[in-house]
C-alpha cells in the first residue's frame, strides 16, 4: 500500500469519526427546553391514556413544560404532592420533559412524563379540579 493510499485512509477514517461525533453531539444535547408542541403531542399520542385524554378534551392546552434535570427528580420524589409522577425516573438531568394539560373549561387536566431519549411516556396522571364555589345569600 502506498503512502499515497495510507494518508486518503486516514482521511476517510477521520472524517467518519467527526461525522459520528457530530451526529451523536446533536442527539446527546438536543436542548429539550425547545421541543416544537407538535413533537410533544405526537410523542403523547404514543400513549393509550393521554392519547384518551386527546380525543376527549380536543380544547385542551400546554399549560406548562418544563425538562427535568436530577434535582428537580429528587425533589419531586421527596415533595408532599405527586410523588408518582417522579417515582422511577433515573437520575439524569435533561432526559425527562414534564407537561402539564388542561382543557378549557379548566376541570380536566393531564400531567404527563416524557422519556425525550427513549421517545416515550412512561408516567400519565389525569387531574379532576373542582371548583367550590359558595353563595351567600341574604
Amino acid at each position: 500500500m502506498s503512502l499515497k493510499q495510507k494518508i486518503l485512509i486516514l482521511v476517510f477514517v477521520i472524517f467518519v469519526i467527526a461525522g459520528f461525533i457530530f451526529v451523536m453531539k446533536g442527539r446527546l444535547f438536543k436542548d429539550y427546553s425547545k421541543i416544537t408542541d407538535e413533537e410533544i403531542i405526537t410523542l403523547l399520542m404514543t400513549n393509550k391514556d393521554s392519547l384518551d385524554y386527546l380525543e376527549k378534551y380536543k380544547d385542551f392546552q400546554i399549560e406548562k413544560k418544563e425538562v427535568l434535570s436530577k434535582d428537580d427528580i429528587v425533589n419531586g420524589q421527596n415533595g408532599e404532592n405527586f410523588k408518582e409522577v417522579y417515582q422511577d425516573l433515573s437520575l439524569e438531568n435533561n432526559r425527562y420533559l414534564k407537561i402539564d394539560l388542561m382543557n378549557k373549561a379548566s376541570n380536566n387536566g393531564l400531567i404527563a412524563v416524557l422519556d425525550l431519549r427513549k421517545k416515550e411516556v412512561p408516567k400519565v396522571f389525569g387531574l379532576i379540579l373542582f371548583n367550590s364555589e359558595i353563595e351567600v345569600k341574604e
